[in-house]
């Protein structure tokens, strides 16, 4: 277990590839400062190599150089050699070998001697390998020697066998230093990474304290680096929408069982009194008649909860269509035509264009508008409903005549059971649901609804967007 989670640390995963990038860097460094330090070297010897060939051909054409060879050879050898692990050969046109240095017996690769008058450079130098394995490089020219001057081969050869150790050392100080650079790496990766993700985990340690009625305690962003900064933000509006959620939650739970107490009391209270002496069937069809009354507003309201909470979820996948304002309203006029009557009341319409919205829950939004201003209308009067095209969108409004709605109740309408008169006889046919519908669907249209309400009459009003105000 405690494997599976150092595989997942992203401070190991993080230390890993900054010392893989160290290692890969500094050997990348190491291989070119080994190179460009081989290249230098090499072209050094060549050039030594080269002068010794030109120094040999200058001291041949001095006179007595003969003479010189014949009585003192060893010293001459001495002279020509110079350094260690040089080979000298100086053969006659004739054949005659003047000199020859080679204390080893290295077979040497043959090199073409360059004229007299030539110029030698590196082209002519060849590259050959000794017996032990060591690279080695040989150069070949003319010269002519003593007087009366002499046709003379001169072959210089090196073995560079104290070079190759000396690169095998060089390149083992390399390795050491990117193992060694590595290493430090992985420290300094551990402690800096240890350091900056402090404020991870005093986030964490926060977020550890967050228990259900304690989400208002928001993330301290002070002192926070500035890449977390978003972080921090986003879990503060996330504490701050769970808040308000198991706020809203936590009150409609409690609405949702104060408001079902009631029919279920009812029926229950009706359902013991009847039963508590034998009745008639006339009483037992009353009961049975109320209950029905009582069941129906549980649907209704069982109902409208499902809706609300399909819509919260983003469920509901909408089907938009381009309706025209009057035929809705001419629509939702003829069915509410009837129960207009009943209360003395007259429906009239006032509207034209076009609306963009999903055709159903057009006419759920307005019928619950229409519904709630009969219910609350003056007798007698007129209920309007009107269209308004502006900037923003289409607005539609239903409005009715009667009391004016208190201003402290205004901005409470919209939410769920809510009643701004709970005595009114009428209060009981409603499930205290219809305007939060109203609300919900708006917003699944990305519009609004809202209230006004004065002595003169009481509005509801419906915005919907225009659709390319939308897109963009």
């Amino acid at each position: 277990m405690k494997l599976a989670q150092l595989r997942r640390s992203l401070t190991l995963r993080v230390t890993l590839v900054f010392v893989l990038i160290v290692a890969l860097v500094s050997a990348g460094l190491g291989m070119h400062l080994y190179r460009s330090f081989v290249a230098e070297i090499e072209r050094r010897d060549d050039i030594l190599l080269l002068g010794k060939l030109r120094q040999i051909q200058q001291l041949l054409g001095n006179a007595g150089t003969l003479d010189i060879i014949r009585e003192r050879p060893q010293y001459f050898r001495d002279t020509m050699s110079g350094q260690e692990n040089s080979l000298v050969r100086i053969v006659r046109a004739d054949g005659t070998r003047l000199i020859d240095v080679n204390p080893n017996g290295e077979t040497v690769a043959h090199a073409v001697p360059v004229a007299v008058d030539v110029p030698v450079t590196d082209g002519a130098i060849v590259s050959w390998t000794s017996r032990d394995g060591y690279p080695a490089r040989v150069v070949a020219a003319s010269a002519r020697i003593g007087e009366p001057a002499q046709m003379a081969d001169i072959s210089i050869s090196r073995v560079y066998g104290d070079r190759t150790a000396m690169f095998a050392a060089y390149r083992w100080q390399i390795v050491v230093s990117v193992a060694v650079s590595a290493l430090v790496a992985a420290l300094l990766a551990s402690l800096m990474l240890l350091r900056g993700l402090r404020p991870l985990r005093n986030i964490a340690a926060h977020a550890a304290l967050v228990r259900p009625g304690k989400l208002e305690q928001q993330l301290d962003a002070r002192g926070a680096p500035t890449e977390l900064l978003p972080l921090i933000q986003a879990l503060n509006a996330m504490l701050a929408r769970l808040q308000e959620g198991y706020a809203r939650l936590s009150q409609f739970s409690a609405d949702l069982a104060h408001e079902f107490r009631t029919p279920v009391t009812n029926l229950l209270g009706q359902s013991q009194v009847m039963l508590a002496r034998p009745r008639s069937a006339h009483e037992y069809e009353q009961l049975v008649s109320s209950n029905v009354e009582e069941l129906e507003r549980l649907s209704r309201m069982i109902d409208s909860m499902l809706f609300l909470a399909r819509a919260q979820q983003d469920e509901m996948v909408l089907v938009k269509q381009v309706l025209p304002v009057q035929d809705e309203f001419l629509r939702l006029a003829d069915f509410f035509e009837g129960l207009a009557e009943e209360r003395e009341l007259a429906l009239a319409c006032h509207g034209s264009g076009n609306v963009t919205a999903e055709p159903q829950l057009l006419r759920r939004a307005l019928g619950n508008l229409l519904s709630n201003a009969i219910r609350h209308a003056a007798p007698g009067s007129t209920i309007l409903l009107r269209s308004h095209a502006t900037n923003e969108g289409v607005e539609l409004s239903v409005s009715n005549l009667g009391p004016a709605i208190p201003a402290r109740h205004l901005p409470h309408l919209f939410e769920r059971f809510y009643r701004a008169d709970p005595a009114r006889s009428d209060s009981a046919a409603s499930t205290g649901l219809g305007l939060a519908i109203v609300t919900a669907i708006m917003q699944l249209h990305g519009g609004s609804a809202s209230v006004a309400s004065d002595a003169a009459a009481t509005t509801f009003t419906l915005v919907f967007p225009l659709e390319d105000r939308r897109s963009d």
